[in-house]
């Protein structure tokens, strides 16, 4: 006996109901090895609702970047103590995460202000600038408005108009 089988319709695309056709996932930090410079650096404000990051990714950002534990927390706008409590936990906050993917962006362009020297543009961030009201860079790092500062540095710096 002959089973008749029904003709096929090959120009269809066979998608199940209710399907989703892309994934939608938020970004999150998997790894314990996280490596948050980089992890930050492609976080956008479409995405950054979304996102997760874990407080272990703080002490990998201090040693990427050789910062302290207090430029760090300073960079986020807590306390020290504080800064110690994000690190025990699971999500660190979209606030949080805005502050440090604001940081990731200006780390990347100062190292290439730097020509890749990360020792180098960790002693400016540390040293005096008359260029800047003559304090540390690394203390505009703790608002929005010295960051931008700071960028607007780092393109001079660039371009060679100081240094």
């Amino acid at each position: 006996m002959d089973k008749i089988i029904p003709e096929i319709d090959k120009k269809k695309e066979y998608r199940p109901k209710n399907t989703p056709s892309k994934v939608e996932e938020p970004m999150v930090a998997y790894s314990s090895q996280v490596m948050p410079l980089a992890f930050l650096s492609v976080i956008s404000s479409r995405n950054l609702p979304s996102t997760k990051l874990p407080g272990k990714a703080l002490t990998a950002l201090q040693n990427e970047t050789s910062l302290t534990p207090q430029e760090i927390a300073d960079i986020l706008g807590v306390s020290k103590s504080k800064y110690y409590d994000l690190i025990k936990m699971t999500d660190l906050g979209q606030k949080n995460i805005d502050a440090l993917a604001d940081f990731a962006t200006l780390w990347n362009k100062g190292i290439e202000a730097f020509d890749g020297d990360k020792q180098l543009l960790r002693e400016w961030l540390l040293s005096r600038n008359e260029n800047l009201g003559g304090i540390q860079p690394i203390k505009l790092l703790s608002s929005r408005i010295g960051r931008r500062e700071l960028e607007n540095a780092f393109l001079r710096i660039e371009h060679s108009l100081y240094g």
